[in-house]
């Protein structure tokens, strides 16, 4: 993936938790979102890593990948997503 490619893919936004016969379960189909658009920037932490406070922030509600990828969607806004949440990803 590269900026200008075209791309879809299926982003987890995180889970539903349950518990069946006393095992813990986790939903991730439950609160993924199918998204497509263009690759319009690559942020790499490890080439321009989180500023001080963004690291100090207390409430990040879920885990970083190295990498954040932000789309221009089809309807012409900008979303970021993080690289490890996208899952089944298809370059045009």
């Amino acid at each position: 993936m590269k900026i200008g490619n075209e791309v879809s893919f299926t982003y987890l936004k995180g889970a539903d938790a349950g518990i069946v016969k006393g095992v813990l379960t986790k939903d991730y189909a439950s609160k993924a979102e199918a998204y497509s658009g263009k690759v319009v920037e690559i942020r790499d932490i490890a080439d321009n890593p989180l500023s001080n406070e963004t690291l100090r922030y207390g409430s990040i509600k879920g885990e970083r990948s190295q990498k954040l990828v932000t789309l221009e969607l089809e309807d012409g806004f900008h979303k970021a997503f993080y690289d490890g949440r996208m899952v089944g990803l298809e370059v045009a």
